[in-house]
């Protein structure tokens, strides 16, 4: 065998534990990120139900509404950021193998990815730190006892089991249609 045939094998190798690994992290990745954005700029901008801090500056003065303008932005920016990594990460990876990658359990990586942003919203955002509350309930209590707390909780998990799903079902597809090594 020559060199370069043990090079591509080796790479061969590589791509389909550590790329497909790499594949899985940018598309979570990307998904949390995605999420973020679509939260901040359908939530926050176009129906401006509240503001990333709107349970600190109130949305009732011009003052505060500019501070929460500025932190939406902000926000926007860094989730831009986010999915930039995440798809960096992705095209990195699919540019690394010479085998395809496997669309489901990558949708399913990217739906985690979504649902995971949703339940740090829910959890961190909403809950421990009071950042806002939906549908701009400022002074409702912390906590996921607030008003839309726990549906908000209750979607996000749906989001990450259908990821879930999605992913063990394309693994399992593709492990049935692997040919076996003898």
């Amino acid at each position: 065998m020559s060199e370069g045939t043990n090079a591509t094998r080796s790479r061969s190798r590589e791509t389909t534990e550590d790329t497909t690994r790499r594949a899985l992290l940018g598309a979570g990745i990307a998904g949390f990120g995605f999420s973020g954005l679509i939260d901040v700029l359908v939530l926050h901008l176009v129906f401006q139900w509240h503001h990333l801090l709107s349970g600190i500056y109130p949305m009732s003065t011009l003052d505060g509404l500019r501070v929460n303008i500025l932190a939406d932005g902000l926000f926007s920016i860094g989730m831009v950021i986010v999915t930039g990594i995440g798809l960096g990460l992705l095209w990195r990876s699919e540019r690394r193998t010479d085998v395809s990658l496997a669309v489901r359990p990558i949708a399913g990586s990217a739906l985690i990815g979504l649902g995971a942003f949703n339940l740090y919203d829910a959890i961190v955002d909403h809950a421990l730190l009071g950042l806002h509350q939906p549908l701009s309930q400022a002074g409702r209590p912390l906590g996921l006892g607030g008003r839309y707390n726990l549906q908000w909780t209750i979607v996000s998990l749906l989001f990450v089991a259908a990821g879930y799903y999605v992913y063990r079902t394309g693994t399992k597809q593709r492990e049935e249609q692997a040919p076996e090594h003898t």
